[in-house]
């Protein structure tokens, strides 16, 4: 038996009374078998602890929510209502004939306007289905509700029939199993569960498909692990559609398909005939108040050898309850009680499921459906790009917005984590996409295959592979290049060429344009990043790899010539167009250098990793102190965790990470540097944080390479230190210290 409590504090499934799961709202943690698994997730990271040890840990992808969509929109999905007389009289007559295959058993008890509507949504949606409804009254409270049932019934909308005393649900289930259902198979349908049209036709096919298919439940907003979008939770707020168009989406997407459990779950429950005289209908000895006997069912169904299915083409809406009485909780323990009395391993195979969630495939593919229904009316490009920030983020959002300013749908697929991806991006984060999330590229990529069949882009924008490890990076490369997808590539750094991306030695060391040879060396090199060790690649297979992908590509772009030069170099056949990015700084007022300062205020820009010069950074601080230089260092950003504690002990002013470029703008007003030098120490293919410095026109040093060095061959008053100065941080500081500083500011006012 599996049951789910809610308070405003914690979520908690129970099963045989033993709490296997707990979720906090605040903190956001999950408990399995109280703390022997724990994941906690914050805005920022998310950790799996085992048995008290870390086993994982991964900083979240940029666009990750920090609350539960769901708890921004809290109008509900679906609220019953009583049907009118008009409505009735529309309706046709579901009582038992010759025809019948199935008979709908409805148990009622109270609850008027939840049980009049289920009955009409079965009525409705029985659009002439072989299946016959009986409503079955255990001696309901509501007098109201008792005689508007005996009112349609003698209509002959359905088979009715009131037992003389309370019975409680077992009993009344069973007698109408035994002797009202005609011993065909039947349909377990809860008073607050409404069906949609051909329910029955894909739940009835999915039996006849199969005779060791015993039980049968669908997906539901509320029904623990049958729910959707997300599983063990109440799902009761509104999504985009409604639930009866979400029941016709999972009819094409998930057409066929289920996954075989160890239990259903009773609001919509179908139970072969055959399996019921074989195994007996439910235990009404050890059950009697009900919780539980649809799972124990269950057992003894896969006891005989038969199996229980989960089936993700029908979508049946369920009320449910959050609320639980203190009888209800009592009850609940006693059917847990005789869940492990009667079933020892219960607990087990329901926690080896909820672990492994198989059907999380059926959820992702109603999502995947949601999504193209979003995007159905225009054009689709997909974004393909890692999650690593920096300039990529910055040009894929440019990008982005400059294409849906057209009416053009873009859906980003992020890769990361070594073999994951995600599909969405921010115009979806309020759809509910959480099956979308985490992705494998593992296995035989059906999932992928299906997306791309779905969505159908009109174009694949790829922007880089990075994140993913190599094996995983070569697979996507093969299977984008033996597609018949329209696909451009955007080349933002050299992964194409080098397991480093910025061709740099292991030493961080800067050798121009390696050989595929000396690169291998390379590989053999223990290598600090532990990015690298996942990405490594013999050269010539990784040129190998990338030659097969290219020669399927529409496209290839560049942002500079430089790039160009370089990657031409390892596939000197292609055709790359150079496509600088636009200046996305155009409406910035050039900065105004203040009145001179007691000590020289030197700024960068950014994240500043080792490549992006960090290393450079310290040692000219370091020198600044140990000479007495009068130079005051700031990185307007923030630097790796490998150098910030360095950078700072050598008297480097970090002001911490900015959201927007426009945040970096202000507070470098704000410092009012007399210098900005950005000293990365590879080829850079293009560099947004040099076009900051560019717009605010304040005088930059940077090294004479890659495309930092072709964008500002013009201009005077950025000054070009040569590259054999990056391993000589006084001759910087020197040159520094020479430099006509009031000269380059009125060169750059120009």
């Amino acid at each position: 038996m599996l049951k789910r409590i809610q308070s405003s504090k914690v979520v908690k499934i129970k099963l045989l009374g033993i709490t296997v799961y707990k979720r906090t709202i605040k903190p956001n943690e999950q408990y399995i078998l109280k703390k022997f698994l724990v994941i906690k997730k914050t805005a920022s990271h998310k950790t799996i602890k085992f048995m008290g040890i870390k086993i994982y840990s991964k900083r979240l992808i940029n666009n990750e929510k920090k609350l539960n969509p769901q708890n921004i929109n809290k109008k509900l999905w679906f609220i019953p209502t009583l049907p009118s007389d008009d409505d009735w009289a529309k309706l046709g007559s579901a009582k038992h004939s010759l025809e019948s295959r199935c008979v709908v058993i409805l148990p009622v008890y109270k609850g008027m306007n939840e049980t009049l509507c289920s009955i009409f949504h079965a009525l409705k949606s029985r659009a002439g289905n072989q299946y016959s409804l009986l409503v079955i009254n255990d001696a309901g409270p509501d007098e109201d509700l008792n005689n508007k049932l005996q009112e349609l019934s003698e209509k002959g909308l359905f088979d009715y029939y009131l037992n003389e005393t309370n019975l409680g649900f077992v009993q009344t289930v069973n007698y109408a199993i035994q002797n009202l259902s005609h011993n065909l198979d039947v349909i377990l349908l809860n008073s607050d569960a409404f069906v949609f049209e051909g329910w029955f036709e894909k739940m009835i096919a999915h039996a006849d498909s199969d005779e060791t298919i015993a039980t049968i439940t669908p997906m539901s907003n509320n029904a623990t692990i049958c729910s959707y979008p997300y599983t063990c939770q109440d799902n009761n707020t509104e999504l985009e559609i409604s639930p009866e168009q979400l029941d016709k989406l999972s009819s094409k997407i998930n057409k066929g398909k289920y996954t075989v459990v160890p239990t259903g779950v009773g609001f919509c429950f179908y139970m072969r005939r055959k399996v019921i005289d074989q195994i007996g209908a439910l235990d009404n000895i050890h059950f009697k108040v009900g919780y539980g006997e649809e799972n124990d069912f269950c057992m003894r169904v896969m006891h005989a050898g038969y199996k229980n299915i989960i089936i993700g083409d029908v979508f049946v809406y369920h009320v449910g309850s959050v609320s639980f009485s203190a009888i209800k909780e009592e009850n609940m323990k006693r059917g847990a009680s005789a869940l492990q009395l009667k079933h020892p391993n219960y607990n087990d195979l329901i926690h080896n499921f909820i672990r492994v969630d198989p059907v999380s495939i059926l959820r992702r593919n109603l999502d995947l459906a949601r999504l193209e229904v979003s995007t159905h009316s225009q054009k689709r490009i997909v974004f393909v790009s890692h999650a690593w920030g920096g300039g990529i983020n910055t040009y894929v959002e440019q990008r982005i917005k400059e294409y849906t300013s057209k009416s053009v749908s873009c859906i980003l697929l992020t890769l990361h984590d070594n073999n994951l991806y995600t599909i969405g991006g921010n115009d979806y984060e309020s759809m509910n996409l959480h099956n979308l999330k985490n992705l494998s590229l593992s296995g035989n990529l059906d999932f992928l295959n299906l997306f791309f069949e779905i969505i159908k882009p009109d174009l694949v924008y790829i922007n880089s592979f990075a994140g993913l490890d190599w094996y995983h990076h070569q697979k996507l490369l093969a299977f984008f290049a033996t597609s018949n997808l329209n696909y451009k590539f955007f080349i933002h750094d050299f992964g194409c060429m080098s397991t480093d991306y910025k061709l740099l030695s292991p030493e961080y060391i800067y050798e121009k344009i390696p050989s595929l040879d000396k690169r291998n060396t390379w590989n053999d090199i223990k290598f600090p990043s532990s990015n690298y060790n996942a990405n490594k690649a013999d050269s010539y297979e990784r040129k190998a790899a990338y030659t097969k992908f290219f020669q399927n590509c529409s496209l290839i772009e560049a942002p500079s010539n430089r790039t160009k030069e370089i990657v031409l170099h390892d596939f000197p056949e292609l055709n790359i167009d150079v496509i600088p990015h636009k200046n996305i700084f155009e409406n910035i007022l050039p900065a105004k250098r203040k009145s001179k300062n007691s000590k020289l205020k030197i700024a960068s820009i950014g994240a500043l990793s080792i490549e992006k010069g960090s290393q450079i950074l310290s040692a000219l601080a370091l020198d600044n102190q140990n000479r007495n230089l009068n130079i005051l260092y700031y990185i307007v950003g923030f630097a790796n965790s490998d150098t910030k504690k360095i950078l700072k002990n050598n008297g480097v002013v970090i002001t911490g990470q900015y959201d927007k470029e426009i945040d970096c703008i202000n507070k470098l007003t704000q410092i009012s540097p007399d210098l900005i030098i950005l000293p990365s120490i590879w080829e850079e293919t293009f560099s947004y944080t040099l076009s900051i410095a560019l717009a605010l026109k304040i005088p930059t040093i940077i090294f004479d390479l890659g495309a930092q060095s072709e964008r500002t061959k013009d201009l005077e008053w950025v000054v070009k230190i040569p590259c054999a100065y990056m391993n000589n941080p006084r001759a910087i500081s020197d040159l520094i210290l020479s430099l006509d500083i009031d000269e380059l500011w009125s060169k750059a006012s120009k």
